[in-house]
Formats: C-alpha cells, sequence, structure tokens
C-alpha cells in the first residue's frame, strides 16, 4: 500500500520543475512513511511514498525494467502475483525480487493492456513506458484505490489523493456545482467527477492511456449486469465459500503482522471465521464501540473474539473524538459526510499501533444483498399497488399520528415519506432513498445556489445507466451499490482513513470471482422472503448459531442524534451560524437556523444534514474555500 504522483508531458519535452513534483509528493506522505523515491525521465516525472507490505528490500519505486525503458509507480497488492510470477518465468521472464511490483511492471511488458484480466487485487498504478513514450495506468474493479487525473497546460498529472494536484497550485479552487448537489443530496461527491472542476477520477475497472496528446479511456471489467440465472442455493452456498476461503488466503500474504476489524457483524465475523480456518493462527482483532446501547456491538465482537480465541483489542468512541474532524476533513480531500468516517479513524488510529495491515468485512452487503433498501423496495411495490388517494390518505393519518416521544415522532415522519415514495418508479424512488442529507426539492427550496442543479435530470443521470438496462429494480439496486456507492462512499471512507495511520486495509469479499458468481443468481435465492444476506448467514450456520447470524442487522453509524442535540448543539450552531461561514454563501439563514432547532427539540432527526454541513463547513476552511470558489 503507498501513494504516488507522475506528470506526463503531452505536447512538449519540458517537464514540471522538481519544486512542484516535491510538493506532489510530500501531500502523500503518510501514505508511505517506510519509503521514498523520484525518477524523472525523458517525458514524465513520477514520485513514490511506500508502505512496505511485501518484500520488504526488494520493492522500493519507482521500479524500472533492466534496460531502464519502461518504469512503474503502483499503489495496492495483487494477491495473486505469485501465480502470475510462475506463469512468467515458463514464458521466459525471470524475475529478481518477491515484489509484486516487479510481476505488474512484467505482465504489462509480456501482456500489454490485457495484464489487467489476469490481476485479482487491490491497485492504482501508472505505466511510463519510455518505447513509445506513453503512460498507461489502470485502476482496480472494485475502486479500492483511488486515481486522480488532471489535464493542465500540455502535461497530464496522475496522483493517489486530490491534495497531491491542490498542495502543488495546479487545481483552480473553483466547486463543482453538480457534485456540490450530489454531496448535499447524498453525503458523497460521486465519480467520475469531484468537487473541484476539471479534476476527475479514474473510474472503478478502467485504464487510461496516453500517447502525446491522445488520451483514451476504456472499461476492462464491470460487474455483469444480474441476470438471474441459478437457483441451486445449496451448490451456490459451497461455491460463494469456496471463493471467500481462497480471498482470504491470498489476503494474508504478507511479510508483516496482519490483523483483522472486528464490528461483531456478519461480515466482519465471517472473515475472521474463515480467517482462523485457513491460517491455524491466533488473530488479532479490533473493535469500536459506543455508550449509547443501540449502537454498540461490542458484545458481540467478543463473543467472537472469544470464540476464536483471537487477541482483541477495543476502543470507546465518545463526543469529544469529533475534535479531529479538522484532520477528516484533511484526509477526504473533498467533502466528505459519512459519519462511520469518524469511528474508522479511530479504529484505524488503534489498528495501526499492533500491525500494518488489517483485513474487513466491506463488500458483504454488496455481494450478498445485504441492506435494508432490497426489502424496502419490496414494501414499496406493495404500497405502489394501492390508489394515489389512498397513499395520500395514509400519509396524512401516519403525520397526525399522537407520538408518546420525539424519537416515535421521528419514526412516524419517515413512514409518511415512504408510503410518499411508493407512488415514484424504482430507479427514481432507489436514488430519493439515497438522498439521505437533503431531498432535491427541499434542497432547491432552502439552497438558491444549488437549486438549478437540483434537478430530476441530474438524478436520472445517475440511476439510469444501472436502472434503465436492468433486468429488475433489484438488479439495478445491485449495480448502483456495487458501484456508485461502493466506489464513492465506503472505499473512500476506508482507504483515506487508513492511510491517514499507514495502514492497508484489504477486502476480501471484494473479489471479482464473487461478484461474477453471486451476480447470477435469482433475487428469490438470494433475497428469500425479503431475508437480507441469506445465502451467507446459511453458509456461516457451521460457523455461528442461529440467533448470533439471524439477529437484526446494525451498521457502522455514529449516535449523532443524541450528540448534535446534548454535548455538541452549541458547537453545531456557533460553527454553521459564524458571520462568513460558507454554508452561508449555499443555504438561507432562516433555513440552517430552523435546521438546528428542529433537531435540538427532536421534532425532526436532522443528524445526517448536520453533518454533512459540518463536514462542508469544516473541509472549506481546511482548504481554504471561499465564496469565490461559487463563481462561474
Amino acid at each position: 500500500m503507498c501513494g504516488f504522483v507522475l506528470a506526463y508531458a503531452q505536447t512538449s519535452d519540458r517537464l514540471p520543475d522538481q519544486t512542484l513534483l516535491d510538493r506532489m509528493d510530500t501531500a502523500i506522505r503518510h501514505r508511505g512513511p517506510d519509503g521514498h523515491g523520484q525518477t524523472r525521465c525523458d517525458r514524465a516525472v513520477m514520485g513514490h511514498r511506500r508502505l512496505a507490505i511485501i518484500d520488504i528490500t526488494g520493492g522500493r519505486q519507482p521500479m524500472c525494467t533492466p534496460d531502464g525503458k519502461v518504469l512503474i509507480v503502483f499503489n495496492g497488492e495483487i494477491y495473486n502475483f505469485r501465480a502470475i510470477r510462475d506463469e512468467l518465468a515458463a514464458a521466459g521472464h525471470p524475475l529478481h525480487t518477491s515484489s509484486d511490483t516487479e510481476v505488474l511492471l512484467h505482465a504489462y511488458l509480456v501482456w500489454g493492456e490485457k495484464c489487467l484480466d489476469r490481476l485479482n487485487g487491490m491497485f492504482a498504478f501508472a505505466i511510463y513506458d519510455g518505447r513509445t513514450q506513453s503512460v498507461f495506468a489502470a485502476r482496480d474493479r472494485f475502486g479500492e484505490k483511488p486515481l486522480y487525473v488532471l489535464e493542465r497546460e500540455g502535461t497530464l498529472y496522475f496522483a493517489s489523493e486530490l491534495k497531491a494536484l491542490v498542495d502543488a497550485g495546479l487545481v483552480e479552487k473553483r466547486l463543482d456545482p453538480v457534485a456540490l448537489y450530489n454531496y448535499f443530496a447524498n453525503s458523497y461527491v460521486m465519480g467520475p467527477r469531484t468537487i473541484f472542476r476539471g479534476v476527475r477520477r479514474l473510474q472503478p475497472g478502467h485504464w487510461l492511456k496516453a500517447e502525446g496528446a491522445n488520451v483514451d479511456e476504456g472499461c476492462y471489467w464491470a460487474p455483469p449486469d444480474p441476470t438471474e440465472e441459478r437457483a441451486d442455493d445449496k451448490a451456490i452456498i459451497e461455491e460463494a465459500l469456496d471463493i471467500l476461503k481462497d480471498s482470504v488466503r491470498l489476503r494474508l500474504v504478507s511479510d508483516v503482522p496482519i490483523g483483522f476489524f472486528l464490528s461483531g457483524g456478519v461480515d466482519s465475523s465471517t472473515v475472521v471465521a474463515l480467517a482462523s480456518e485457513v491460517s491455524g493462527q491466533r488473530l488479532e482483532t479490533f473493535s469500536i464501540g459506543f455508550d449509547e446501547a443501540r449502537y454498540d456491538e461490542r458484545e458481540y465482537a467478543r463473543y467472537v473474539a472469544r470464540k476464536f480465541r483471537t487477541r482483541h483489542h477495543e476502543f470507546l468512541l465518545e463526543p469529544g473524538s469529533i475534535e479531529i474532524i479538522e484532520q477528516i476533513a484533511w484526509h477526504t480531500d473533498e467533502p466528505f459526510a459519512d459519519s462511520s468516517a469518524l469511528p474508522t479513524w479511530y479504529l484505524s488510529q488503534l489498528t495501526r499501533q499492533h500491525v500494518k495491515v488489517t483485513l474487513s468485512g466491506d463488500g458483504g452487503d454488496e455481494m450478498f444483498a445485504g441492506y435494508d433498501s432490497y426489502r424496502g423496495h419490496v414494501l414499496s411495490e406493495r404500497l405502489r399497488k394501492l390508489p394515489g388517494f389512498v397513499r395520500s390518505a395514509a400519509v396524512a393519518a401516519v403525520q397526525s399520528m399522537p407520538a408518546s416521544d420525539a424519537g416515535k415522532r421521528v419514526a412516524c415522519l419517515r413512514l409518511a415519506r415512504n408510503i410518499e415514495d411508493a407512488g415514484l418508479e424504482a430507479g427514481a424512488r432507489f436514488v430519493a432513498k439515497q438522498q439521505v442529507v437533503f431531498r432535491r426539492d427541499h434542497l432547491a427550496g432552502i439552497s438558491p445556489y444549488l437549486a438549478p442543479h437540483a434537478t430530476a435530470e441530474n438524478d436520472r443521470a445517475l440511476f439510469s445507466p444501472m436502472f434503465d438496462h436492468a433486468l429488475s429494480p433489484l438488479a439495478g439496486m445491485t449495480l448502483w451499490q456495487q458501484t456508485v456507492s461502493l466506489a464513492d462512499d465506503m472505499l473512500v471512507k476506508v482507504d483515506r482513513m487508513s492511510m491517514a495511520h499507514s495502514l492497508e486495509v484489504r477486502a476480501p469479499f471484494l473479489d471479482h470471482r464473487l461478484a461474477e458468481l453471486m451476480n447470477r443468481v435469482t433475487f428469490g435465492t438470494k433475497l428469500p422472503w425479503g431475508r437480507q444476506k441469506y445465502l451467507l448467514r446459511k453458509a456461516m450456520e457451521r460457523y455461528f448459531p442461529a440467533d448470533f447470524l439471524w439477529r437484526k442487522k446494525q451498521g457502522f453509524s455514529v449516535p449523532l442524534s443524541y450528540w448534535f442535540k446534548d454535548s455538541l448543539g452549541d458547537y453545531i450552531r456557533q460553527k454553521l451560524l459564524a458571520p462568513g461561514a460558507m454554508v452561508g454563501y449555499l443555504f438561507k439563514r432562516e433555513a440552517l437556523e430552523r435546521i438546528i432547532g428542529e433537531h435540538a427539540r427532536l421534532t425532526r432527526d436532522w443528524s445526517f444534514a448536520l453533518w454533512a454541513l459540518l463536514m462542508f463547513e469544516t473541509w472549506c476552511g481546511r482548504y481554504q474555500i471561499g465564496p469565490e470558489a461559487l463563481t462561474a
């Protein structure tokens, strides 16, 4: 796990000066404290920061071929590098190190762009080929490793983090209004856009080739469209379990100690169970918890730790822990309002005190249909069959229900919104439910700046690629979760929070073989009677009792609602209503005051919105973004 930067002169041989390269390189030093290298050649300069995991002494970068003509900078891990190395040796390409970087470089020499089809791993890399004076870059299938791209004044720049381009003064700090709308609707910016105009992300499963001024980009892999071919649940369970075991085995390869994130949920517990079986070693596990019981799963994590006799470590997250949000805002590069970044930060910090690599349960929900949205879709389809006037009457009745406490009142309002949403088509309804910060119509009413961009057309541009040609709405939801929300939300969170502490996170569920299997399974088999993650739970019944596996999903969330009402209420008011606050240029002041007041009284739960506003304000301060960034 590392970080890199590369600048390629497209139209001339004039390379960026050393000062600019140093600024780019220094901005990502946290990604690789174990090694540092820079190289200048005829039309490219590159820098690399290394976190040494495989072949500690032989994997230094930038790495070049013996003749010095082809060079690579690489971030990530190629899990099947040993099998590829054997294949290369058989083809007459003996290698001289035990590094997966050398394997990747020579795989490119032998197979060219088709080398991507052979890789099982998480990666972003850029290769400068001096034979053709071209650059070839690529990103892994799910987007575990980031790669930003900027074309400016005849030079093409690549960077593992956006801050490398910003700190070098290469980015005009003008905000993309559509990206900003997506953030204040969904809590994150969706690729290939970034928050800054002119900078883009290379999408997951994509490659880019630049030869002079010609830049081509293509897709080498995407999650297969769910086809509902297979319904043989027993055979599928065994096949999925075999893939998962092999995926865990591949991700246990390391020359440094490995740990395990253990939340106590089904996904992370599955990884611990399989790793314990595959490795035969005593594992080291790490958990985080809260004082608020409904958010705390430590008792389940402790149960798994006892069952598999792990060395277990815990961290308690309290309201005061919010003090590090400025660091979180800096490391995420862009406005990012998934509040689980907060516990992920502290969990990564705790874990890095003991190990350099950890395995996680990320991706289990995406592969095995684990999200509540699947069950919600089934309910919405039933409600959709009711006449519109019946739904309207039901909404009015629910909204007028007397509630014994504020929490029940909030639940009633959510139920009313679900009934209203039932009238939308499946794709629009799903995207509306993803708008956890502000709904489109609400945002248009409280933000004069965002109103022109809060449109049905912009929403349709997001969901139509998944839903328009999908076999069913459930298939469209699966593709969204395996592409958009996985790459732009969950994996951004995991990569930035872990790499802030120079910690590598590996996700066994994110193996393309598993996606290719599970996307052929009928939803009746994956979701019988609306039971989420059915096949994974059935597979794990040989490891865990039923009451552990079939309990209600909690998720990795933060008790923001309570924190903002009590201990952090004054803080949020001071931050958002301060003179000159950036949110004041985006939102009507009376709207901000109403949101803060309603949450304090708990007549409505605005915790997602308050966190998004707070993180945006903090990000603006950290990146020195002023109102001039909003101009066209």
